[in-house]
């Protein structure tokens, strides 16, 4: 039985957007060293995993204020499996219960609070996420998506989720499977590449589950890939990865890691390699109690993942603050197609790449505290029993054959830009999806006018960004004397990587009316050059135009990271009022704020409650040292010397509340 419904729960508003666009890193991969991995697991490391947004924008904005609100939702059961899913929050699965005792399978956040962790910035804990696109979960964390009530030719009724991932511009699909004698909830994938060219391509199963004392973690292998702890010294250390056989991986000796409590000294993950044979590819977390959550797949999705928040302060607080105290504990299993998450790879041309996937629980009767081994293998046993190899595989061919079935029956729209892209390029939609013509959204219906010939209205910011460049003819045909298409065609230069074409499509929207979207532009391209100084002025005549908090936000940033306190400080002064109360801008003040020894605004500060810090962010905490050394100064009426702030720092001591530091 498939019903809309609704979740009534403390939550905060959804999270605004920011207006700019968030251009790539110039470097395509982050810095890894491979140097500690085996021969055979250094291949596609880093590859595509710097951070690219556009053309999606960051979602930046929210509070900690909760208020009861209803959660629209869409719930499948039968008489042995209850599953809710979310569909306006990337159909987010955020309950699967086992009816024959009304367990919980996944960890079921009682509150919606959003957290600075994901590349769009604004994420929440809880449930299973499916993240598609770039590495950072996904772009579509916190929308919709097409959600649309299928029925087969032999009458089974299911569930489907789809998108047009638009970066990439990939096609991708869920099918949700539950029939009336079925005790595990299926999921069948599909991502499509119609196109002539090779694309990245990035796929991870994110599952919560609650996490509890004697809880032990088992996989198809005891081979991993782990983070090694020098990944986490500093900031912006260089990520190093490392082979390792569970339990022990030589972190401290004679540790079993197997249980995610042990890791007492900072929030970690490590992935399991586990191969290409259906026999492997599952994972299941066991409880003291003898339950044992699972998910298993075909050879298509072989490599899984476990992450925990650690025993670390910083990690217990994140738990805390993504939830309510004591309610927030949580582990994530994870399941993808590359070796771990910072390892990438290409989708060929013209390609179709599916999986299947099975969720679910059992009970062994006992805990599982035994060699390592040999209760993995007493733990697959159980799964094979519950969800044989055979029929998963069976399963997968019949739902392969649902996958060309034309959605109809919507539940929910998504975005506008599969319809737009069908509307642009009539036939390209790959069978088994379908954008409805009445899907574009007013505020996008821009693109199908620019494909109509019709001119983009002259925003000071443009309203969206296409970054594809099969837009291009289509702009550039109706830019004329139009500023605002000048800006949308050097944003689709310049995240393209084509600079000369970038700065000469800005300067002609400056020639056509001076502005300050195309200042801030040329502001990062000076930035990319590394020319700090051009690129702040090019941005303080930016901000002489509009003050706005996104502006605000990065030439603070710029001139803070020039250790310009003073100019800093005399344009934070200049502001609005409501631009000054801008957390992100705050934050980007307080090395400032620590430098001209403003404790008065130190202190209003750290008296707050932030809501946008950012996973691991370790200005917030280092400012909180000098602003203790800057009061034990002033109260011995003396200068603060830089020992007084090494010494606060190796002490090490902050409020619980304050801490967001990953070790």
């Amino acid at each position: 039985m498939i019903t809309a419904s609704f979740r009534e729960l403390d939550a905060c508003n959804p999270p605004l957007e920011n207006a700019l666009p968030k251009f790539r890193s110039l470097e395509h991969e982050i810095r890894m060293d491979d140097s500690f991995l085996l021969e055979e697991e250094k291949a596609g490391y880093g590859y595509e995993t710097a951070d690219r947004f556009l053309p999606y924008k960051w979602q930046d904005v929210w509070s900690r204020e909760r208020k009861r609100k209803r959660i629209r939702t869409v719930v499948m059961e039968n008489d042995y499996v209850r599953c809710e899913f979310w569909p306006e929050y990337g159909m987010r699965l955020m309950s699967l219960v086992r009816k024959e005792d009304g367990r919980e399978l996944l960890f079921s956040n009682p509150v919606l609070q959003f957290g600075n962790l994901a590349i769009r910035r604004a994420w929440f804990s809880g449930g299973i996420e499916w993240n598609i696109g770039q590495l950072g979960h996904s772009f579509t964390t916190c929308e919709p998506l097409f959600v649309s009530l299928m029925r087969s030719a032999d009458g089974e009724e299911f569930l489907r989720a789809f998108e047009f991932e638009r970066q990439k511009r990939l096609w991708w699909s869920l099918d949700f499977h539950l029939a009336d004698d079925d005790k595990f909830l299926t999921v069948y994938g599909r991502i499509v590449n119609p196109d002539s060219v090779s694309k990245p391509c990035y796929w991870w199963t994110n599952i919560a589950v609650p996490e509890e004392s004697g809880q032990r973690i088992f996989s198809g292998t005891g081979d991993v890939i782990y983070i090694d702890k020098r990944s986490l010294d500093k900031e912006n250390a260089v990520r190093v990865m490392a082979h390792g056989h569970m339990p022990y991986l030589g972190i401290r000796e004679g540790v079993d890691y197997s249980y995610p409590e042990n890791f007492t000294d900072y929030a970690t993950e490590y992935f399991f390699q586990n191969g290409k044979t259906e026999s492997m590819t599952w994972e299941a977390s066991a409880y003291a109690d003898g339950n044992i959550f699972f998910t298993r797949s075909d050879r298509a999705l072989p490599y899984y993942k476990m992450f925990c928040w650690g025993k670390e302060t910083g990690g217990r607080h994140w738990r805390q603050y993504l939830s309510e105290p004591g309610k927030g504990d949580y582990i994530e299993l994870q399941c993808g197609f590359t070796r771990t998450q910072m390892h990438g790879t290409d989708i060929p041309a013209e390609t179709v790449w599916d999986f299947i996937e099975v969720f679910g629980g059992t009970d062994t009767g006992e805990r599982l505290a035994g060699d390592y081994d040999e209760e993995r293998k007493k733990v697959f046993s159980l799964v094979e029993n519950s969800f044989s190899t055979e029929e998963l595989l069976e399963r997968k061919r019949r739902y392969a054959a649902y996958s060309s079935l034309t959605p109809s029956d919507f539940l929910q729209y998504g975005s506008s830009y599969g319809a737009l892209e069908e509307k642009r390029n009539t036939g390209i939609t790959p069978s088994g999806f379908f954008f409805p013509a009445d899907s574009i959204r007013e505020e996008d219906s821009i693109w199908a006018g620019v494909l109509e010939g019709c001119g983009l209205p002259e925003d000071e910011i443009p309203p969206s960004y296409m970054t594809d460049l099969a837009w291009h003819d289509a702009i550039l045909h109706i830019a004329g004397d139009n500023f605002c298409a000048w800006n949308v065609l050097g944003v689709m230069y310049l995240e393209n990587g084509m600079r000369c074409e970038a700065e000469k499509a800005f300067a002609k929207a400056l020639e056509l009316k001076e502005n300050a979207f195309s200042y801030r532009c040329l502001a990062i391209i000076a930035q990319q050059d590394g020319d700090w100084e051009e690129a702040c002025n090019r941005m303080s005549k930016c901000v002489r135009i509009d003050s706005r908090r996104e502006y605000a936000e990065e030439y603070a940033d710029m001139l803070s990271r020039q250790k310009e306190y003073s100019r800093l400080w005399d344009f934070y002064e200049s502001l609005e009022k409501s631009v000054k109360a801008d957390e992100r801008l705050v934050i980007t003040m307080l090395p400032a704020a620590c430098a001209l020894k403003k404790t008065d605004f130190l202190r209003k500060q750290y008296e707050k409650e932030f809501s946008v810090i950012r996973e691991g962010e370790r200005n917030y905490t280092e400012s909180w040292f000098v602003y203790q050394a800057l009061l034990e100064a002033q109260a011995e009426e003396r200068e603060v010397t830089p020992d007084d702030i090494e010494r606060h720092r190796r002490n090490d001591q902050i409020p619980f509340r304050l801490e967001f530091r990953m070790s």
